[in-house]
């Protein structure tokens, strides 16, 4: 009886070590399977991060641009020469 009684122990215990090893085979195919996805995921933040340095740069362009034009163009000073011409058009007898 205690022959039997260890030979079904040892049945357990290789049933119990196969499904450990099971479970270990899967758990490393989904620690390979994250590892690629995590390597792809940096790739990707990457490329946003240096795209969006880009489009910063351009933005700070544009502004830098924006602001040379607003001081470059005063309408205050336009209105003034439209009025002296207009006041030298009426000068003018046609």
């Amino acid at each position: 009886m205690e022959h039997n009684q260890a030979i079904e122990k040892l049945n357990l215990l290789e049933k119990r070590i196969s499904r450990t090893a099971e479970r270990f085979s899967h758990l490393k195919e989904q620690y390979e399977a994250l590892q690629h996805q995590k390597t792809t995921l940096e790739r990707e933040l990457d490329e946003l991060r240096s795209a969006n340095d880009e489009l910063n740069g351009r933005i700070h362009n544009l502004k830098l641009n924006k602001g040379v034009h607003q001081n470059s163009f005063n309408r205050e000073e336009v209105r003034k020469r439209i009025d002296r011409v207009l006041e030298k058009f009426g000068e003018l007898q046609l």
